[in-house]
C-alpha cells in the first residue's frame, strides 16, 4: 500500500497540501481530481521522490520511505509528453528500465519485445519512437513503466495530448492492464469523466484538502 501521510505544501502563501494523508491499496486506482495549479502534480511529485514536502512523511508497505531517493523507490511515472527517447528505437526505449536495473542488455530486449508483442507493437519493434502515432507512443510509454514491474504506478494527465476518440480507447486498455498488474496506481487528471472511467475511487484536492467523490 501506498501512503501520504500528513503531507504539507505550500506555494508562497497559497496550500497546496494541508496536513493530507491517502492510502492506494494494491491494485486500486485512485483519480486525483482538481483545476490547474492545485497541487496534483506536487502530489505526485512528493510520492515519488522529486519534491519534498515541508512536513509529512511518505509510506509503501508499512516502510517509511520518505528519505529514500526516486531511483529506490520502485515507483513508475508516466507524464503527458510521453517522454520517450527519440535516440533510441521502440524496443530499447521500452527495455531501457531493466537496463538501468543492471539486467544484461539482450535479456531486457528479449523481454520489452515480448512485452510489445502484448501491446499490439511487435511489428514497431525496431523503428524510431517519433514515427509513431499519439496513441503507440502512450502505449510504448505504459509498456516502459509497466515491464519494470514496480510497486506503484503515478500517471500524470496521461492522455491530455491525444484526441477524444484516442483517449476513450486507451483508458479502457490502461485500466486492463493496471488491473492486471495489480499495482497501486495515482492518476491525475482534470477531466472527472477519465477519472470515473478509470478509477476505482476519485478525490478532489480542494485547498489542500482531498474531498471524497466516490
Amino acid at each position: 500500500m501506498l501512503e501520504l501521510r500528513n503531507i504539507t505544501k505550500h506555494y508562497g502563501a497559497r496550500p497546496l497540501a494541508d496536513k493530507l494523508s491517502l492510502q492506494v491499496a494494491e491494485g486500486e486506482i485512485v483519480a486525483l481530481l482538481g483545476p490547474s495549479g492545485s497541487g496534483k502534480s506536487t502530489l505526485l511529485k512528493i510520492a515519488a521522490g522529486l519534491e519534498a514536502a515541508e512536513a509529512g512523511s511518505v509510506w509503501f508497505d508499512s516502510e517509511d520511505i520518505s528519505r529514500q531517493p526516486p531511483e529506490r523507490r520502485g515507483f513508475a511515472l508516466m507524464f503527458q509528453d510521453f517522454a520517450l527517447f527519440p535516440h533510441l528505437d521502440v524496443r530499447d526505449n521500452v527495455a531501457f528500465g531493466l537496463v538501468e536495473q543492471r539486467v544484461a542488455k539482450a535479456q531486457a530486449r528479449q523481454r520489452a519485445e515480448l512485452m510489445l508483442e502484448r501491446f499490439g507493437l511487435a511489428a514497431h519493434t525496431r523503428h524510431r519512437v517519433w514515427t509513431l502515432s499519439g496513441g503507440e507512443q502512450q502505449r510504448v510509454a505504459l509498456a516502459r513503466a509497466l515491464i519494470t514491474a514496480p510497486r506503484a504506478l503515478l500517471l500524470d494527465e496521461p492522455f491530455s495530448a491525444l484526441d477524444a476518440a484516442l483517449r476513450l480507447d486507451l483508458q479502457t486498455e490502461f485500466r486492463e492492464r493496471i488491473f492486471e498488474a495489480g499495482m497501486a496506481t495515482v492518476l491525475v487528471t482534470h477531466d472527472e469523466t477519465e477519472a470515473r472511467a478509470m478509477a476505482t475511487r476519485g478525490l478532489r484536492l480542494v485547498a489542500g484538502h482531498l474531498q471524497q467523490l466516490w
